[in-house]
């Protein structure tokens, strides 16, 4: 009895949550930096310095946002390859195949 794809799957299962989160958080940034920049351009001239701070900070935070959710996917594109190509060097070799 191999239960080896199980342990591999309930490891990969955090991963998967930390992308899904890193992505949720990133597109929650994106809404922001889209009002912020709405507030900014349609801000009164004596708000507009407040507004085009806060839309650089929204800007700052989807920054984080978008780096913290791509140092997650390089690792999990790696990994899915691993488990694609491993099983294929198991399979015979084609018929007439030298």
């Amino acid at each position: 009895m191999r239960l080896r794809p199980f342990a591999t799957a309930s490891r990969r299962r955090p991963q998967i949550d930390d992308i899904g989160a890193a992505y949720s958080a990133w597109s929650l940034e994106c809404a922001a930096v889209r009002v912020a920049y709405g507030t900014w351009a349609c801000a009164a001239t004596r708000d507009a310095w407040l507004a085009f701070v806060a839309y650089c900070v929204a800007l700052d935070r989807e920054e984080h946002a978008a780096d913290a959710y791509a140092r997650l996917l390089p690792r999990a594109q790696r990994r899915s390859e691993l488990e694609v190509t491993r099983p294929l060097t198991r399979l015979p070799a084609p018929f007439g195949a030298s």
